[in-house]
């Protein structure tokens, strides 16, 4: 009699599991939550900042990075390649985002680092430039604004 509710006992816990990593994993590029949780990207953030703006300058590249992959991805597709549009999260190019950021910024303090922080700000690292890729990529018809992913 155990053993009749085991099996389906395991399969609720491998879904219940599954479901979140499979929810990060949908169409459009999207992220549920906090857009930097896995393994590799705590170790890689961990690694380039050492103050909470430097974190922001980073999330920066983050974002810039993941733009242009984006675009990359989707020309791809438009082009009939194969192309996994999930969230970008653990497919990242941590050296390629670490070759971004300046040099000259390790080690500065918060109200040093301020300046470049807010010039990353005016250029719309993050909702404008993010909101033209997926205009850009809806345009060649790879996604779908329409549809939540």
């Amino acid at each position: 009699m155990i053993r009749a509710f085991a099996i389906p006992v395991a399969a609720a816990i491998l879904l219940s599991i599954a479901a979140p990593a499979a929810s990060d994993h949908s169409t459009n590029f999207h992220c549920s939550g906090f857009p930097v949780k896995s393994d590799r990207a705590k170790q890689a953030m961990k690694r380039l900042t050492h103050n909470a703006t430097m974190r922001n300058i980073v999330l920066a590249y983050v974002y810039q990075w993941e733009n242009e992959e984006i675009r990359r991805i989707c020309d791809a597709a438009a082009a009939g390649e194969t192309a996994d549009l999930s969230c970008l999260d653990g497919r990242r190019d941590w050296e390629a985002i670490g070759s971004k950021i300046p040099a000259d910024l390790a080690d500065k303090s918060n109200r040093q680092l301020r300046p470049h922080m807010l010039d990353l700000q005016a250029q719309g690292f993050n909702a404008v430039k993010r909101r033209e890729v997926l205009d850009y990529c809806e345009g060649l018809g790879v996604i779908d604004l329409k549809v939540k992913g």
